[in-house]
C-alpha cells in the first residue's frame, strides 16, 4: 500500500480529476450556449467583462499579497521563461509551417497557450484533491502554494498575451497578404516591363506636370480666412485654453519620449492595442508596488487586528471581484465553443482543417513542450543553484508551456482581414484541442514527480 501512495498513480488520479473538472465547466458553457440559454452578444460582453476587470482585480490582489521584497526575484525567472518559451513557440510553429506547408494560422495558433484561466482553475482542483502536498514545504498549507502558484502564472498570463498582442494581428495580416500577393504576382510580372519602357519614355514630361500639378494644389488648397474661422467654430474645445495646452504639452512630451526608442520598437509598441492590456499592465504595477513597499502591504493585506485598515473592505471586495474570473471565464471558453459549433452547422463549406496541422498543434502543446521543460528544468534544478529553493516555483515553470492554445487567436482573427473559411478551420482546431484537454494530466503528473524528486535530493 506504501509503494501505491508513494507511485504514480495517486497524483496521475488527482491530475486527471482536475482536468476532468475544467472539461466539465467548458461542456456546461457549450450546453448553455447550445439550449440558448445565452446569447453570443452577452458571451462577448461577459468575456470582455472577464479580461478587462475580473482578471485585472485578481491580478492585482494576487500578485500583490504574495510579491514581497524577500521573494521578488522568484519573478523574474518566470517574466524571462514566458518571453522565452513563446519566442521558442513561434519558431518552431513557423520552421514547421515552412516545412510541411501548413496553413500560416499555425504559427499564431502555436505561439501562445491558455495560461490564465485554465492553468487557475486547474490549481484549486489540484488543492481540492490534495496532490499538491507532495511539493509543497512544511509549515506551509496547500491554499498558500496555490496562491502563489497563481501569482506566478499571472505573471506569465501578462507577459505571453502582451507579446501574443504584439506579433499575433502582424503574423495573421502576412497571412491575408500572402494570398492577395500571389493572386497578383502574375499580373505584375507582366506589367513589369512595359511600365518601366513607359516611365523612362515620359519621365521628364511627368515631373514637369506633377510640379506644375502641386503647385496647382497648393493655390488650390489655401483656405480662406472665412474658411478657418467656420473650422474653427466647429472644432473648437470646450475645455479651457489652460487645459488644452496642459494636454498638447503632455501629449508632445509623451510623442518626445517615444521617439527615443529604436525604430523596431516604436512598432512592435504600436501593434499593441489592447484595452486588456491596459488593464492588466495598471494592475500588475500597482499590485508589484502595494506588494514591494512594506508599509502599504500590511496595509492592504495583514488583518485588521495587526493593523491591515484596508484589509477588511477595500482589499476584500477587490478579491470578490477578481474571483469572479477562473471558472467564468473557463465556462464562457465553453460558451465561444459552442458559437463555433453553430457557425460550422450553418455553414455548407466550414473550413478545411488539414490534419497535419491539427496534429502539429496538438505535438507541439502537449508532448514536445511538456517533455522539454519538465526534464530541462529537472536538470537544470538538478545541478545548478540559480533558480530559488521553492518547489511551487519549479512546479509552475514546468507547467507555464503546455496546455491548449489561448483563444486570443479566435479574437484576433476577427479583428485581422482573415476568411471565413480560415476562421472555421481555426475555430475546429481550437475545439479539439480543448477537447484534448484532459491530456495535461500526464503534465502535471510529470511534473508534481520531477519536483518531488529535486525536493527528496536537496534534502538528502
Amino acid at each position: 500500500m506504501s509503494d501505491l501512495k508513494d507511485g504514480i498513480v495517486p497524483p496521475f488520479l488527482g491530475a486527471l480529476q482536475a482536468c476532468t473538472s475544467v472539461l466539465l465547466t467548458l461542456l456546461y458553457g457549450i450546453l448553455a450556449r447550445q439550449a440558448n440559454i445565452i446569447h453570443e452578444r452577452t458571451i462577448n460582453d461577459m468575456t470582455g467583462l472577464c479580461v478587462k476587470v475580473f482578471l485585472p482585480a485578481l491580478i492585482m490582489v494576487n500578485l500583490g499579497s504574495e510579491l514581497r521584497i524577500g521573494i521578488a526575484m522568484n519573478y523574474v525567472p518566470v517574466f524571462i521563461w514566458a518571453i522565452s518559451y513563446t519566442a521558442i513557440s513561434v519558431l518552431m510553429g513557423y520552421a514547421l509551417s515552412r516545412l510541411l506547408r501548413l496553413p500560416q494560422w499555425v504559427t499564431p495558433t502555436v505561439a501562445s497557450n491558455n495560461t490564465s484561466s485554465l492553468p487557475l482553475l486547474l490549481l484549486e482542483t489540484l488543492q481540492s484533491t490534495g496532490s499538491l502536498g507532495l511539493i509543497t514545504l512544511p509549515g506551509q498549507s496547500q491554499e498558500d502554494a496555490v496562491n502563489r502558484a497563481q501569482s506566478y502564472f499571472l505573471v506569465c498570463a501578462v507577459t505571453t498575451k502582451t507579446i501574443s498582442y504584439a506579433i499575433g494581428p502582424r503574423m495573421l495580416r502576412d497571412m491575408g497578404n500572402e494570398g492577395r500577393n500571389r493572386n497578383r504576382n502574375g499580373q505584375l510580372q507582366e506589367n513589369v516591363d512595359s511600365e518601366s519602357q513607359t516611365t523612362d519614355d515620359h519621365q521628364q514630361p511627368q515631373d514637369s506636370s506633377g510640379n506644375n500639378h502641386d503647385s496647382c494644389n497648393e493655390t488650390r488648397h489655401q483656405p480662406t480666412e472665412q474658411e478657418e474661422e467656420e473650422a474653427a467654430n466647429e472644432q473648437t474645445s470646450l475645455l479651457p485654453t489652460r487645459v488644452q495646452t496642459a494636454r498638447h504639452n503632455t501629449r508632445n512630451a509623451i510623442h518626445s519620449i517615444f521617439s527615443l526608442f529604436p525604430r523596431p520598437v516604436r512598432r512592435g509598441l504600436v501593434a499593441i492595442d489592447s484595452p486588456f492590456l491596459d488593464a492588466a499592465l495598471l494592475c500588475t504595477a500597482t499590485g508589484a508596488l502595494v506588494g514591494l513597499i512594506p508599509k502599504l502591504h500590511h496595509a492592504f493585506f495583514a488583518s485588521y487586528e495587526d493593523g491591515g485598515i484596508f484589509r477588511s473592505w477595500l482589499t476584500s471586495s477587490v478579491e470578490n471581484v477578481g474571483r469572479l474570473f477562473t471558472s467564468l471565464q473557463v465556462f464562457l471558453v465553453g460558451c465561444k465553443l459552442g458559437v463555433s459549433f453553430e457557425k460550422m452547422r450553418r455553414s455548407k463549406n466550414s473550413g478545411n482543417t488539414p490534419m497535419r496541422a491539427l496534429l502539429v498543434v496538438f505535438c507541439v502543446r502537449l508532448i514536445v513542450w511538456p517533455a522539454i521543460s519538465i526534464s530541462a528544468f529537472y536538470l537544470f534544478i538538478r545541478y545548478t543553484k540559480i533558480l530559488p529553493h521553492d518547489p511551487i516555483l519549479w512546479f509552475s515553470m514546468m507547467v507555464m508551456p503546455t496546455g491548449p492554445p489561448a483563444l486570443i487567436i479566435s479574437g484576433l482573427t476577427e479583428l485581422e482581414d482573415v476568411s471565413e473559411l480560415e476562421k472555421m478551420a481555426i475555430a475546429k482546431v481550437l475545439a479539439v484541442m480543448y477537447m484534448l484537454s484532459p491530456m495535461v494530466s500526464f503534465t502535471i503528473t510529470g511534473a508534481l514527480k520531477a519536483t518531488e524528486a529535486l525536493l527528496k535530493s536537496q534534502q538528502g
